[in-house]
């Protein structure tokens, strides 16, 4: 038995300690950057638990309006510093907030080019100086990959090189940019760097990364807790873990 499969049968029988009587529908509001992890470890809950899981995807700066216009939710999976503000607001379920995931930048490139080396500050600063054009996200939205990038390339003295001959845009068009070759870089966040026609040139150094720090918890007016409460747990999982690890998210709780 494979290792993930290993991973997957624990899972199952944690779940099974729950005792759930009847299944629910989840609504999880999250953001982009974390979609191609929960999105599979949901598939796996479905089918272990019998439960569904419906997510909103929100930008960062649209949390506040979204868990109004769009909720109810069950849970929240979004930036560490925002589900703060909602438990000092008081509207988790108490003793719901985990510490779950943690995604750095990446670089990335038109597939079936040579990739440059970043795999050191001053090697990344040199590839910067090189490309011709550069893509990168908004450094205004908080929590957003266009923010920590900007706080990654002025601690090396890069960013102004990167204004001079980068374009800002929403992660979709830098993506197609990067795709179609009319950007030579890209920069955005690990785990939504890779699409169609772009691939991973390499995670920013550690040294010098930045990370944004992502919380789960079951808010207070949930309808299903008791479902929801099993879903974060899931998550946390040895099978949730590998699954965020696929896709370039590290695990932080405990």
């Amino acid at each position: 038995m494979s290792k993930f499969a290993t991973g997957l049968a624990a899972a199952v029988a944690l779940l099974a300690s729950f005792q759930i009587a009847q299944a629910a529908e989840i609504r999880v509001i999250t953001v982009g950057g974390l979609q191609r992890g929960i999105g599979p470890i949901a598939q796996d809950f479905a089918a272990a638990s019998g439960h569904q899981v419906k997510f909103t995807y929100t930008n960062p700066a649209n949390l506040s309006k979204s868990l109004v216009s769009e909720g109810p939710f069950d849970v929240v999976v979004v930036a560490s510093s925002s589900v703060d503000e909602l438990e000092k607001a008081g509207k988790l379920q108490a003793s719901s907030h985990v510490k779950m995931v943690r995604g750095g930048i990446a670089v990335t490139v038109k597939e079936g080019v040579l990739k440059p080396d970043i795999s050191t500050p001053e090697k990344l600063k040199a590839a910067i100086a090189a490309a011709k054009t550069i893509v990168y996200t908004d450094p205004a939205t908080p929590n957003g990959s266009g923010e920590k990038t900007k706080t990654i390339l002025s601690g090396i003295g890069a960013w102004d090189m990167v204004v001079a001959k980068g374009r800002k845009e929403s992660l979709g068009t830098g993506k197609e940019l990067v795709a179609k070759g009319d950007a030579e870089l890209g920069l955005f966040n690990a785990s939504e760097a890779e699409a169609p026609g772009c691939v991973i040139a390499g995670i920013i150094p550690a040294s010098i990364q930045q990370y944004t720090n992502y919380d789960a918890a079951v808010l207070a007016d949930a309808a299903s807790k008791d479902a929801a409460g099993a879903f974060v747990k899931f998550l946390a999982s040895e099978a949730g873990r590998k699954r965020w690890q696929a896709a370039h998210l590290e695990y932080t709780g405990s």
